[in-house]
């Protein structure tokens, strides 16, 4: 008895979405019952801790299965430790997720402890770019307001670790543009920087915008900082007047350098370690980009003063595979600019 082809054809279609289906069942299976962490290489209080928290509080929505969704600090060494743990020790069942405060490929390339592999990771996406602002408190009267300035006088910074940007950013301007920032790093996140600033202890600090906006709205609407440049792909619609670090470029080596130091959407990424299985991988990357699409989510975190603009996970590892594909020669000058290499 012969088939017929009008008939195989809806069976065929029906099999394949019994097929979905049942993976998509297996997933959300997996996830019930379950707690996914959410490891942040900084400690409580900063921008990418409250991103976590509102990330942690939203996604439980659109995630398969449920789970209960939980923020973990793990601060050391700019963010690395928490980077490596991530990699090297936490599950890879889907359970463990990342949001690395520095570029893990940059971190990579400038040899700052990283034991990991960044290609390897799974970029589940990012939720937008940086904008970096060396940004001097006035009460504390520092001895430069302008990038011009610091380069005849010496002005007081902190950093967090020196596999941060801000070490190696304020690094970079001493070894290219010839400033006189002397950078105090070991504080553990923007929060204990930002009341070191308070107190008097440093000038000020390179940090990110969105934080400053976030933990310190009363500095910005009153006009108590000094901002002497701004690193990111754009100026920033709140600094219209600070200039942008490409812009100061005078050689190609330093318009190559600035370039690279201002890619910045990996560093607002949701990351998952290697060999977890891909149908995890799917879901945890759909619920990321459902959550930063969510109404609830993006009122409340606009309110906090975040600006959301995604880039898919795909994109991140092609930035990703850009930057590790670098020669060594222009890895070289990367790792002298930001002291590394002498």
């Amino acid at each position: 008895m012969k088939t017929s082809l009008k008939l195989v054809l809806p069976l065929a279609g029906l099999a394949v979405m019994a097929m979905g289906s049942a993976k998509a069942d297996a997933v959300a299976d997996f996830y019930k019952g379950k707690t996914v962490s959410i490891f942040v290489g900084v400690s409580p209080g900063g921008i990418y801790s409250t991103f976590a928290q509102f990330l942690a509080k939203h996604m439980k929505r659109h995630f398969p299965g449920n789970p209960d969704i939980i923020v973990k600090h793990m601060p050391g060494g700019g963010g690395m430790k928490a980077n490596n743990y991530v990699y090297n020790v936490a599950p890879r069942d889907g359970t463990a997720l990342l949001t690395p405060n520095s570029s893990p490929a940059k971190n990579v390339l400038f040899g700052k402890g990283a034991k990991y592999d960044p290609v390897k990771f799974n970029w589940v996406g990012s939720w937008g770019s940086t904008t970096n602002a060396l940004s001097l408190l006035k009460k504390n009267k520092p001895a430069a307001t302008t990038m011009e300035e610091a380069k005849t006088r010496q002005v007081i910074i902190g950093s967090i670790g020196r596999s941060s940007s801000a070490f190696m950013l304020p690094t970079m301007y001493n070894n290219l543009l010839g400033t006189k920032f002397k950078i105090i790093p070991g504080y553990r996140g923007g929060s204990p920087i930002r009341l070191a600033m308070e107190k008097g202890e440093i000038a000020g600090w390179a940090g990110q915008w969105t934080g400053m906006k976030l933990r310190k709205k009363e500095w910005i609407e009153g006009n108590m900082l000094y901002n002497l440049v701004q690193v990111g792909p754009k100026k920033h619609k709140d600094l219209p007047d600070v200039p942008l670090l490409t812009d100061l470029a005078k050689t190609d080596d330093q318009k190559f350098i600035f370039d690279i130091m201002s890619s910045t959407t990996t560093d607002r990424a949701l990351v998952l370690p290697p060999d977890v299985p891909k149908g995890r991988i799917a879901a945890v990357e759909k619920a990321f980009m459902a959550t930063l699409a969510d109404k609830e989510f993006l009122a409340e975190v606009g309110k906090r003063g975040f600006e959301i603009d995604p880039s898919s996970g795909k994109e991140l590892t092609a930035t990703v595979q850009k930057i590790m594909g670098l020669s060594p020669e222009k890895v070289d000058k990367l790792k002298t600019a930001i002291g590394l290499k002498k």
